[in-house]
């Protein structure tokens, strides 16, 4: 089990920073498979899948892995070297991302009510 603590943010971010680290290091070079989702959940002592799932999916994001259906998730570039600063911002990028894409869908559910309701009231 890898030792992290709740103060380094969301459990699913601490599996990315590490799993992003043992991809630097070289622990899985390019064209790698990284360990099963199992394997991490247990590894990380996570018993949901999501935990692990978005933490790989976060390094999807990031160009880093690319999930092949029946073969597992392979690794497709290893992170360019960043300062701690580059890190931290990259970080904040990235969650802002996530939350405009979640406005995003919320504003077009709302308007796309409006619309609904424009056309009742015709």
């Amino acid at each position: 089990m890898k030792d992290m603590t709740a103060t380094e943010g969301p459990r699913y971010r601490q599996i990315a920073d590490d799993l992003r680290r043992r991809i630097a290091a070289g622990e899985w070079p390019i064209g790698s498979a990284i360990p099963s989702i199992s394997a991490l959940q247990q590894e990380y002592d996570v018993s949901g899948l999501n935990t692990v799932r978005s933490a790989q999916k976060l390094l999807q994001e990031e160009g880093l892995l690319e999930p092949r259906q029946g073969y597992g998730t392979f690794v497709i570039a290893a992170p360019p070297p960043q300062d701690p600063a580059r890190a931290g911002l990259f970080a904040i990028i990235t969650e802002l991302r996530r939350a405009l894409d979640t406005s995003q869908a919320a504003l077009a559910t709302a308007i796309r009510r409006l619309d609904e309701l424009a056309d009742i009231d015709r």
